[in-house]
């Protein structure tokens, strides 16, 4: 091809060497009829299963693993009867009294009764009644029987006892003897087939001891000014503990703990309190102890005192106070108690002061003159300083005395 004028190189492309493969034809797509449009249908794919087959399949997955895993430890044979054992119970569990079960075939063995644990397995009773749960497939039928095992610390099961099941699936023995101590039962089916398993164990203890109180405070025969006093002590776990003070009638509830100790705050009275603790055990045995404590002195306590003893007749006429301290039985300061002061000196007439009331503090005093005497050469000699106490109940009373000296 010749170049362009001026030059310029051609603008066609040259051909491309030839590979000898023939150039394909290109073809027009053809656009589909209106009448076959009309019948097309559109085609949704479904985004995931619904959530309810998504759960059956999660489900089965799991259990899948579960019994893949006891494969592989050997234990499909006791899981698959573990859960056979489960829904034949769940199945009697339905059974109405008043229903008619399927009776078992002749020659089959029954599933295993059922003990109802107590609610408290310890007693002090020697004989107990045990109540059992049958299958309702034996309950009503005739030629079963439930048998009652029992076994005792170190030593092998016995039967205890053997009754026929009754119309209905509970079952109640009465009056099964217990021994000293655990007694662990177990109960059987047995019928034409032989005898079942044997039931879950269920255990009542015996127990008749009394338990043990040990009172650790307060301290018998102690004195305090309190209100209220903390009584603590240890006895047998979980026992159930009564705190009375028969001084003032208060009660307080409590129970021991998992080792045995036991703490209350009960209320004293004024003077002398005896508290007994009074404790039941888990069994229903029942023991006590008591202890003494004093509030205060638990007597009247009255102190008089004086500024001087001593007096000298050259110094008189002098001035002298003489103060009262009143203490009830509980060991506080009495208020409102009266107080009457009498003081004697030789040669003279004696001094009696008016009344008076001891304050929030349990004291009254008194203020007085002892004069000279009228005559020279008297007046010596021994005195006495005394005040008469009367409670405000108006007929306790109490006296103090101090002895004066004039020389």
């Amino acid at each position: 091809m010749e170049p362009r004028r001026g030059g310029r190189p051609s603008q066609v492309s040259p051909r491309k060497p030839s590979t000898g493969r023939p150039t394909p034809k290109r073809v027009r797509p053809v656009a589909p009829s209106a009448a076959r449009l009309s019948r097309h249908r559109t085609i949704e794919r479904r985004r995931g299963l619904p959530p309810g087959a998504q759960i059956l399949l999660g489900a089965g997955i799991v259990l899948l693993s579960v019994v893949v895993l006891f494969a592989g430890a050997g234990k499909v044979g006791p899981m698959l009867a573990a859960a056979v054992r489960s829904l034949g119970g769940l199945a009697s569990g339905v059974v109405l009294p008043s229903e008619s079960a399927t009776p078992l075939p002749s020659g089959a063995i029954s599933d295993a009764p059922v003990i109802l644990a107590p609610d408290q397995p310890s007693t002090n009773n020697a004989a107990v009644q045990i109540t059992l749960k049958v299958p309702g497939s034996v309950a009503g039928q005739t030629g079963y029987s439930c048998r009652l095992w029992v076994t005792l610390p170190n030593a092998e099961a016995v039967i205890a006892t053997e009754v026929p099941v009754g119309a209905t699936t509970q079952l109640k023995i009465p009056d099964v003897a217990l021994s000293e101590g655990a007694n662990s039962f177990q109960a059987s089916i047995v019928g034409p087939g032989g005898e079942s398993v044997l039931s879950t164990p269920v255990t009542w203890i015996l127990d008749t001891t009394k338990p043990t109180v040990k009172l650790s405070s307060p301290a018998n025969n102690s004195s305090l000014s309190k209100d209220t006093v903390l009584v603590k002590g240890k006895t047998q776990a979980d026992s159930a503990v009564r705190i009375a003070n028969g001084a003032n009638g208060a009660a307080v509830a409590t129970t021991a703990d998992a080792t045995g100790a036991f703490a209350g705050t009960i209320a004293v009275a004024a003077g002398s309190n005896v508290i007994t603790v009074s404790v039941t055990d888990p069994a229903g045995n029942a023991n006590a102890a008591s202890v003494t404590v004093t509030r205060g002195t638990g007597q009247l306590r009255v102190v008089l005192t004086g500024t001087t003893y001593r007096f000298k007749v050259a110094t008189l006429p002098k001035g002298v106070t003489f103060t009262v301290v009143v203490t009830g039985p509980d060991g506080r300061r009495l208020a409102g108690a009266k107080a009457l002061f009498t003081v004697t000196v030789p040669g003279l007439e004696p001094i009696v002061s008016p009344e008076f009331l001891t304050d929030s503090s349990g004291t009254s005093s008194f203020t007085t003159t002892i004069p000279a005497p009228s005559l020279p050469g008297t007046g010596t000699g021994s005195g006495l300083a005394s005040v008469l106490i009367t409670l405000p109940d108006g007929i306790t009373t109490a006296t103090a005395r101090q002895v004066l000296t004039v020389q």
